[in-house]
């Protein structure tokens, strides 16, 4: 049997994070939600999916972008294809979800 996760919304869950019961990042090896090296820049595609492109990463990092992607009956994490040094990472959303938080991660 699969188990299904119930999603909180957003507005509980940044409150459960702030009063610290909650963790605020991720469960990957990343930064915190929202927040890209500064020479990242992030762009909506449509509600679906986004994208996140960096110009000033070392030559040997490689890297990704994950969202939170929600819908009805869906919370799950989309992840974009692996990225070595300068480039684009592209999360598409199942199910017809939303993509929601992004966060960077380094691979």
């Amino acid at each position: 049997m699969r188990s299904v996760r119930r999603m909180i919304p957003f507005a509980a869950a940044a409150m459960l994070g702030t009063l610290g019961l909650l963790p605020l990042a991720p469960s990957a090896a990343a930064s915190t939600w929202t927040t890209y090296p500064a020479d990242c820049t992030e762009t909506v595609i449509d509600n679906s999916s986004k994208s996140l492109t960096c110009t000033d990463r070392p030559a040997n990092q490689t890297w990704r972008l994950v969202v939170l992607c929600y819908g009805a009956w869906v919370d799950l994490e989309g992840h974009g294809n692996i990225v070595t040094g300068n480039g684009t990472s592209t999360v598409v959303c199942p199910y017809s979800s939303r993509a929601y938080l992004g966060w960077f991660v380094y691979d």
